[in-house]
Order: structure tokens, then sequence, then C-alpha cells
């Protein structure tokens, strides 16, 4: 067997960065000499006492495919088919930055069905953890192509980021995609990045304990299997086969759907409870293939038609979309049953999610009155321990390795996870940024994170503020080569992970046009920079205002998120428009009592959205009145 290999990074398909010398590492004997050829370029390079060997090739414009040819004195040879030389970025963050297309078919068909590209390739690093240190090395990854038997499994953010940013500059495009949901920013951070925070670096150390890391998942594994098989055999649902097609109903009770629990017969329930109803189909539904949606539940749920079981979804966050194979319908009387399984006491059917049984012919609403009827109660479901969250953890594993691998910059989409944790998130987004510029060696390598959306829902019965964080993230900006891409009016108030993805990618790809590569087009949403005030009303002074208008994104055109804070913090909100290419509000309070004007503090917006030439919202704002 050869002793002879490359880095994962460095296979068959990679992008490797233009302009920027190329760096060739790998293992060997310890001591073997070995030859590095790209094209007419050649180098050597001796492997140290453990094996290692680095090269540099001279930096290169876009091209290829090349092949890439390493060999050895002992007459070893590896061979790297398909490179091409282009635009490499690293994609990271947490659950938004992770969503595969799979998630956002149904909003992009056409992108799922016909998409290919070879000219945009992904390295997907699958999740990892390390608290003992950095890896050397990735244990998963390779690169492929933009094609219809990948394109599902990409990041959707990712994607539509490389895609419009070809479109940009005409270069490949290189994706490494370093993602998890749920993720916290501490978990994309080395020691070093982290010192100070001595919490954090004390909870590293005990996860750096083998065993104490085993025992966590050991514990994990048996707690939720215990819970779930507890209630699974005192479920009478399960006993009495509530699922079947033909089942006598009358003593089941009334409940509305969609709906949150909370305010009903079933608020604070725990346990396994079961919804039934009855539905007729038209002649070109009855019988036929179809698709059902039930949008998101909390927490799991299976899902019967007719008696057959049709689908299943093991926690809250993915639509539920389920094929309905031939000949399982009719057209009278056909039954749907639910077994939703609830954890924390929060259950729900999702509002404002669409329910039906579809075809491309007809559809079919199953909103309104179900029956319900409790198979069993539980006690709360014990927490698990998410182990691959914890701090450095998927730093160590997945990014480190990365940083030998010259890149163009960086694009980060993560903070749900941080909004209420206590720590200065502008504080760990610095010394992130900073510590990245240093670990890749480049003091400017831009770096464009995205802006938290609307959203509201899971934030009950807690009072996660998105609003003042959103406003925490501004602070990036205050460091060179930054972007922070605004998605007010992308998110979906009742989901964590919108589907609309192709708007996210597209700004994030105008930004670092911007920043990296000459583009001289507008690029952001309008800043506010400054808030005069005189004769009661408030001017705000803006840059990028070219093409100011008010965007109705499916809450009307009127301006209704600006408020005025006067001298002993009382909040009131204020009349705005747009006036000789500017924002003017109407002060609610005397002259000289207003302190403060903010734009979009809260969840969410409740009216129109300032925008520019781009249709990119007015970043929100909290400044001081002058």
């Amino acid at each position: 067997m050869s002793s002879l290999k490359l880095c994962r990074l460095i296979s068959d398909g990679a992008v490797l960065q233009r302009r920027k010398s190329i760096h060739i590492w790998g293992w060997d004997d310890a001591g073997m000499q070995v030859t590095i050829k790209l094209e007419n370029d050649i180098t050597t390079a001796k492997c140290d006492a453990k094996g290692r060997f680095d090269a540099y090739l001279p930096a290169r414009e876009s091209g290829g495919p090349y092949k890439l040819v390493v060999s050895d004195d002992k007459g070893e040879k590896v061979i790297v088919e398909n490179i091409l030389v282009g635009l490499v970025w690293l994609c990271t963050g947490q659950s938004n930055m992770e969503l595969p297309l799979a998630r956002t078919k149904d909003q992009y068909p056409e992108v799922v069905a016909s998409d290919e590209n070879d000219r945009i390739r992904t390295f997907k690093i699958v999740e990892e953890t390390c608290y003992t240190g950095p890896y050397e090395e990735h244990n998963t990854g390779s690169w492929v192509s933009v094609g219809r038997d990948t394109i599902m499994n990409l990041s959707a953010t990712g994607y539509f980021f490389g895609k419009h940013l070809q479109k940009l500059t005409g270069q490949p495009i290189g994706l490494i995609n370093a993602s998890l949901g749920g993720s916290r920013i501490y978990s994309w951070m080395s020691k070093e990045m982290l010192e100070g925070y001595d919490d954090l670096l004390e909870i590293a150390d005990q996860y750096a304990d083998s065993s104490f890391v085993e025992g966590q998942i050991k514990k994990n594994i048996e707690n939720g299997d215990k819970w779930r098989g507890d209630l699974y055999k005192a479920d009478k649902g399960i006993s009495e086969k509530w699922h079947e097609d033909k089942l006598d109903i009358s003593g089941w009770t009334d409940h509305k759907v969609p709906g949150f629990f909370k305010g009903t017969e079933l608020d604070g329930f725990i346990g396994a409870v079961w919804f039934r109803r009855e539905f007729d189909l038209p002649k070109e539904l009855a019988g036929k293939e179809a698709r059902l949606f039930m949008g998101t539940m909390v927490d799991s749920d299976i899902i019967y038609v007719n008696g057959q079981k049709v689908g299943e979804t093991g926690y809250q966050y993915p639509p539920r979309k389920y094929d309905i194979p031939k000949g399982i319908t009719r057209e009278k009387k056909n039954t749907i049953a639910i077994r939703l399984t609830v954890e924390t006491g929060m259950g729900r059917f999702t509002e404002n999610k669409e329910l039906k049984i579809f075809n491309k012919d007809a559809a079919v609403y199953l909103d309104g009155i179900w029956k319900c009827k409790i198979g069993a109660t539980a006690e709360e479901i014990p927490a698990t321990d998410f182990i691959n969250w914890k701090p450095t953890g998927l730093y160590n594993a997945m990014t480190a390795p990365c940083t030998n691998y010259p890149i163009d910059g960086v694009i980060w989409y993560q903070g749900e996870s941080n909004v209420e944790d206590g720590y200065d998130y502008a504080d760990f987004t610095e010394r992130m940024v900073k510590g990245y510029r240093k670990a890749w060696k480049e003091e400017n390598l831009p770096f464009i994170a995205v802006q938290l959306p609307n959203f509201v829902i899971d934030q009950l019965p807690r009072t996660d503020d998105w609003g003042q964080f959103r406003l925490v993230q501004n602070k990036i900006l205050d460091m060179p080569m930054t972007g922070l891409v605004v998605t007010m009016g992308l998110g979906e108030d009742n989901d964590l992970h919108p589907v609309v993805k192709e708007p996210v990618g597209e700004r994030l790809a105008l930004c670092a046009a911007h920043l990296k590569y000459g583009y001289n087009g507008e690029y952001t949403g309008p800043v506010a920079t400054s808030v005069l005030m005189d004769n009661g009303e408030i001017t705000v002074n803006l840059t990028h205002g070219g093409g100011l208008t008010v965007k109705d994104a499916g809450k009307g055109l009127e301006l209704q998120d600006f408020y005025v804070i006067d001298i002993n913090g009382k909040r009131q909100k204020a009349k705005a428009r747009l006036q000789d290419g500017t924002v003017v509000v109407d002060s609610p309070f005397d002259e000289g009592k207003a302190k403060r004007l903010c734009w979009l503090s809260e969840n969410t917006y409740h009216g129109g959205l300032i925008t520019n030439s781009t249709g990119i919202p007015m970043s929100p704002f909290d400044l001081a009145i002058e």
C-alpha cells in the first residue's frame, strides 16, 4: 500500500484559489523527497520527521481543467484529475447555511431539476468535533460539481452565492462547506480566539476527555430511547390501532388545526396525541399519486392516509412534505391520522402553513376542525447534551484543516443559537474575524455575515430579542473588509428555516464582488449614518440611498417600524415617510426629549420595508438623535 498521500482538499475535482501561491501538502515516509508537477510548474519538498511535506507552486490565473502529479523517490505517484483554478470561499455557520437545496425544492423546482454547472464545485465536510486540539487533516469530504445527482445535497445559501458570484465574475467557483445546524459561534472558534472566556475553555477541556464524551453520548441515546420506548408502550393509539382506516372516533374531542396547543385542552401536554379527520377528493386526485403538505409540528409525527403510513419526521423543524402513492386514496370518506409526540409541553401545528393534499390538477385543504385523543402522557423528555456544539470542537475538526488551503473569503450565516446566551456576540465576531485572518495568514481576508431575518414563532414562551441581536450583528462592519447581508423580509415569521435562499446568496455575492473583485454597482441596501431633529421632524441621513422606495414584503406599504425613545427610556411608534430622497420621521416627543431613533427593532417587521435600487432593505439601526 502506498505511503504517499495528499490532503483530502487536494483531490479530484478540486478548485484551487487563483492569484495566490498554490499550497500542496500531504504525507509520505519521513525524509522522503517528493516532486509536485502542475502543468509546467514543478517543485520539490522533503518530508519532515512526521512524514509531512509542504510545497508551494506559483500563483495562477483562473483556468483548467489541470492534472496534478505528485511522486516520490520510491516511484509512488498520486495523480489528481480535473483541477480548476478559480475563486474559493469558505461557507460556514449553522442550519441556515447547512440547509440543503432539497429543503427548498418546492421554492426552486427549476433549479433542482435542471441546474448543472461543472464550474461550481463544493467540498462538504461531514459534522465532526475534536476538543483536544486542531486536526491536521479532514476525515471526510470530496469535491463535487453541480449536477442532477448532487444538487439536492448542496447548501442552498452556498450554491446561490456561488451561482451569482460566477455571474458577476465569470470565474470557476469552489465552495468549502463547514456548517452544522444548532451550532454556536464559539463552536467555530479556536482556544486562542476564546482566550479569556474561561468558562467556555473549561467546557472544551471537559469534552476533551473521551470517556466523558462517550458517557454523554451513551446517556443521550439511553434517555431518548427509553423515553420514546416507554411512551410507545403506553400509547393506547398504538395498541388500539388508531391509525386504521375504519375507527369509531365518536368519543374524540374537537381541535382546530393549525394552531398552538397553548390555551386549548392540550395546553402544557407532553406525550403522544392522535389527530384524525375525514376528507373527500375530486376525481382529479382520488386514487392518484399526490403530495401531502402538513407544515411543521412540535415535535415529531407519523402520518397515515387510509391506514397506510405515508411519512414520519423525528423533530420539529423540517416541513412535513410526504408523497402519497397511487391507489391509496378514494373519492369519499378518506381518513388521515397523525400521531404527534410532544416532548416539552409546547405542542403545535404551525400556523400560516399550507395543509393540503394535491397534485398538478387539484388540491384539497385540510385546515379546520380535527378530532383528537390522547394516547399517553409522559414527563418532559430528558435534555439532550448536544456534544457537537461545545466550544472549539467544530473549529478543530472541520475548520482548522482548511486553513492551509488558500481562499478568497468567508461567508458566515449563524446567530440563531446565540441570541439569548448572555455572551457578547460582537466580541466573539471580532475575535473570530481576526482569528480566521490570522489562521489563513491574510490580514484583510474578506468576511461577510448574514444578518438574521424576521422570525417570531419558536421564541414563545421565551423572549429572544432578534431585533436587538441584529443591531449587535451590525458591529461587524466596524472592521475593514467585512460585509453584512440584510435579510429582513426574506424570513418566515413561522419558520426558523426560511426557504427563500436565492436572494441571500445573491446579496452575499454582490458584497463579495464589491469587497474583492472590483464590482462598481450597488451591493447593499440603504444605510442610516445619522439622524437629525429640527422642528419636530427627524431626518435620517443615508448612504446607498439611490432609488429610495418602500417595498411591500407581504405586510403593506405603510412604514410602521420606526420608534422614537425619549430621555426617560419611553419608546413610542412614530409616523415616517420618504421625502426628497431621504426618510423623515415625525417625533412623538417634544424637541429635546427625543433621544434615539430605531428602525426594525423588533423580531419581525409590520409594514413596508425601505429599499434602494437593489431591492435590499435598509439595515436595522438604533441611532442617537443629534
